[in-house]
């Protein structure tokens, strides 16, 4: 693995909410901080972290860069919200990461098969960093504001030599 991952601790990780600047928080609709959006979760009847709720922290030279929030729903992976601090922001750490995780049993405890995200269509960002990751856009997923899109990421089936 190319990162270090660890459990984000709303106690031990304040550093994430500084990395909600403005262009974060328009474009992940973390407009009441990264620790409220996990208690909510973590509070949410059927979540259970570590069960089948994740929220992880990539560490690069002991420093941390990213968080990547994720649950199982309905047999299905899905990424919940990704942030990047924004010093590291527009270097291609978005899709390394998104590999690394997808592709890394160790990182959760098991193979992601299929894996399901959505972007907000002016999040030109996401949708590049995602879309490096091996995810291809699905269709459009109508939210509240009616304005997100379905990114899905399959496995390629192992073939035999």
């Amino acid at each position: 693995m190319n990162y270090v991952w660890c459990d984000y601790n709303p106690n031990t990780m304040g550093f994430v909410e500084n990395w909600l600047d403005e262009s974060a928080v328009k474009s992940t609709g973390l407009d009441e901080g990264f620790r409220t959006f996990y208690e909510y979760w973590v509070s949410e009847d059927g979540f259970d972290i570590g069960k089948n709720f994740w929220c992880k922290v990539a560490f690069e030279n002991d420093k941390p860069f990213a968080v990547i929030a994720f649950c199982l729903h309905e047999s299905k992976t899905i990424i919940m919200e990704m942030l990047i601090a924004p010093s590291e922001r527009n270097q291609g750490k978005g899709s390394k990461i998104l590999k690394e995780f997808i592709h890394s049993e160790e990182i959760i405890g098991f193979a992601i098969e299929k894996c399901e995200a959505v972007i907000y269509p002016s999040n030109m960002a996401s949708k590049k960093a995602f879309e490096n990751a091996g995810f291809i856009y699905c269709n459009d997923h109508k939210d509240e504001n009616g304005d997100s899109m379905l990114y899905i990421y399959k496995a390629k089936p192992l073939t035999a030599i």
